[in-house]
């Protein structure tokens, strides 16, 4: 699992899982907030980046989100595998009965199943009521290797059982930074992806790279691509990084709250600067236009270095530096903040001795 140039998976991409865990918990009358769950599950802080394939980071995990969240909030979980539909099948008919809720990866994306009213059928719920057959789920269901982790391939399904009990806000919390700091500190490569302050520092290198080369309209594209759903994942996690840090906020004191205004200060600023990135970064319909202009001026001859190429190639050099120096803000906002946690940390556990 490590090759850039392996293929994308079709699993949920991991903001996608908490929605739906998010809608599960709700369907079983838990109060939790969106923005909370984005927190302890550590998605409020993910940031990963391939230079080769740039879309690879939306599915790209450190660990399963899944997991993070239900077992900080104190859920019985299990991740259930099964080589054939039949025994999956089954087993999800057998958990649907004991009142388990079982998230499955389905074609359209991921879903729970909340009961079954006879033994043919599963009720499914991801925002609306779907009734499946055991034919019409065999269609949806996908078989992957692994949902948000490794795994044989197979069938899989993310069962989450009772809550036995429930863990003080403030340990959560001081866990969600611990894990924060890992994601952001990490010098590791997870399936050919930076994360954390690595990756911005992969993409400045990536952007400087093709900003000072001749145009290529290829690798361009993988920096376009960015400017879509990736930085949205990014700034929907950042968004709820200052939300869930301002929740806890009524849990810790004294030199702990100093810290951790900190935090929500750069925070802040690092949604202000991804808002900024979206006008600013190049557009994947720029560089579209470049490349059928470059295409047009090959068939009929005409120079390649007419006056729509170099302002094309202008254009995307203006805003290429532009979004280095707002990138190079960004990763100082984002390195400001996670030490404003880790802060937190270190005066958290002084506190225990």
């Amino acid at each position: 699992m490590n090759s850039d140039t392996e293929s994308l998976t079709e699993t949920p991409k991991p903001d996608d899982s908490i929605h739906i865990i998010h809608e599960a918990f709700k369907h079983r009358k838990e109060e939790i907030s969106f923005s909370y769950l984005m927190g302890i599950s550590g998605e409020a802080f993910r940031f990963f980046y391939n230079r080769q394939q740039s879309n690879k980071g939306m599915h790209t995990t450190f660990y399963n989100p899944l997991r993070a969240a239900s077992k900080a909030l104190g859920f019985e979980h299990e991740m259930i595998y099964d080589n054939t539909f039949q025994a999956a099948w089954d087993r999800l008919q057998n958990n649907v009965q004991l009142g388990k809720t079982a998230l499955i990866p389905l074609s359209d994306g991921c879903s729970f199943l909340i009961e079954n009213d006879n033994p043919n059928t599963v009720v499914c719920q991801n925002g609306h009521r779907y009734e499946f057959s055991f034919d019409q789920l065999q269609e949806k269901w996908q078989k992957l290797d692994g949902l948000l982790e490794m795994g044989l391939r197979g069938y899989y399904q993310f069962v989450v059982g009772g809550r036995p009990y429930r863990p003080k806000e403030r340990e959560m919390a001081l866990g969600t930074f611990r894990s924060a700091s890992k994601l952001m500190r990490s010098r590791r490569k997870i399936s050919g992806c930076k994360m954390g302050i690595s990756a911005y520092e992969e993409l400045i290198s990536h952007m400087q790279k093709l900003t000072d080369q001749q145009q290529d309209t290829g690798k361009r594209h993988e920096i376009a691509k960015w400017n879509r759903e990736l930085l949205l994942q990014c700034l929907e996690g950042r968004k709820a990084a200052v939300s869930y840090i301002e929740f806890v906020r009524k849990d810790f004191e004294k030199e702990e709250l100093e810290h951790l205004d900190r935090a929500t200060i750069a925070y802040r600023n690092v949604v202000k600067l991804l808002e900024s990135l979206q006008t600013t970064l190049p557009t994947q319909s720029s560089i579209a236009t470049n490349s059928q202009l470059t295409k047009r001026r090959f068939i009929l001859k005409i120079p390649a270095f007419g006056k729509n190429c170099q302002t094309q190639e202008k254009e995307f050099k203006l805003r290429s530096k532009a979004s280095i120096k707002l990138l190079k803000k960004l990763v100082k906002f984002e390195s400001d903040g996670i030490s404003a946690l880790e802060d937190v940390v270190r005066v958290g556990e002084k506190l225990k001795m």
